[in-house]
């Protein structure tokens, strides 16, 4: 998952305003089992904890286009911030 940011006060509606992050803020994490994370939104928990919501597989090898993929399902974690108000989402977790 890659990272957008802009200045403050800059024009969103401007592309030029943007810049995109050169690596991924959210990854597939082997040790973890999860792979292709992607397609996210976020949400508060009733705990008042940012939540990441996103999809992922259990498997690394597929046939074919990954983005084509069927068996992705969606997972949901707490995220937390960073102190320069970046998010740390941290790594995939386990399912268990």
């Amino acid at each position: 998952m890659g990272l957008l940011v802009a200045d403050e006060d800059s024009d969103l509606l401007e592309a030029a305003s943007w810049t995109k992050l050169p690596n991924p803020v959210f990854q597939m994490n082997e040790e973890n089992g999860k792979f292709g994370p992607g397609h996210n939104s976020f949400t508060v928990n009733e705990s008042g904890e940012d939540v990441l919501i996103y999809h992922c597989r259990n498997y690394k090898e597929i046939t074919g286009d990954p983005l084509y993929d069927p068996n992705r399902h969606t997972r949901a974690q707490v995220f937390h911030w960073n102190e320069d108000g970046t998010p740390n989402f941290g790594a995939p977790v386990k399912d268990d």
